[in-house]
């Protein structure tokens, strides 16, 4: 039994699978009398896609625990707002046995990047839903305080990590005279 969620978004009833891609960062080149030699280099950002039902009927199999039946609109609506929000959000999948016991849990921050929203009349009145995610890393700019001992000895010291998540970056910014901004 799989519970999933997006954010406080739970999806209403899980999907039949789950992929999960390792990206690769590795580079190739050729060596001049040694061929083609792999470089390694740590695996890129890990991607998470799957294909889940848009309720329009109230299925006894809906595994909502945290709120009462929605249709599928009110799914459509959330993945609109997570994609519009430009913001990152839990992706969490809790993996059960039948009798509770828990198998193992993804929890990771994640992006939505992708996704279509699929109607087909032969499914009836409800929708489909494929999306693909992927890792957020969090990152951003630190602050260093350098100090020079009486000796001279020179030592940074990081003092603070600012998160990007959560920060909007403005259209429009007020610059003095004589100062020059670009935005790329």
């Amino acid at each position: 039994m799989y519970y999933m969620f997006m954010d406080t978004m739970q999806i209403p009833i899980p999907p039949a699978s789950m992929r999960t891609k390792i990206n690769n960062k590795n580079r190739t080149v050729d060596l001049l009398g040694k061929g083609e030699v792999n470089i390694l280099k740590q695996a890129g950002l890990t991607e998470v896609s799957f294909k889940f039902m848009l309720p329009n009927s109230d299925y006894p199999f809906n595994q909502s625990m945290l709120m009462s039946f929605q249709k599928a609109s009110y799914y459509v609506d959330q993945l609109e707002a997570l994609k519009a929000s430009g913001q990152p959000f839990q992706f969490i999948v809790v993996r059960m046995k039948e009798d509770g016991t828990m198998l193992s849990m993804t929890n990771m921050k994640a992006s939505l990047e992708d996704y279509s929203i699929d109607e087909d009349a032969e499914e009836g009145y409800d929708m489909y839903a494929d999306v693909t995610l992927k890792k957020y890393v969090d990152w951003g700019a630190k602050r260093i305080e350098v100090k020079t001992d009486s000796e001279g000895n020179t030592k940074g010291t990081v003092t603070q990590d600012r998160s990007t998540a959560g920060h909007d970056i403005p259209s429009q910014v007020t610059v003095s005279r004589g100062r020059r901004c670009s935005r790329s």
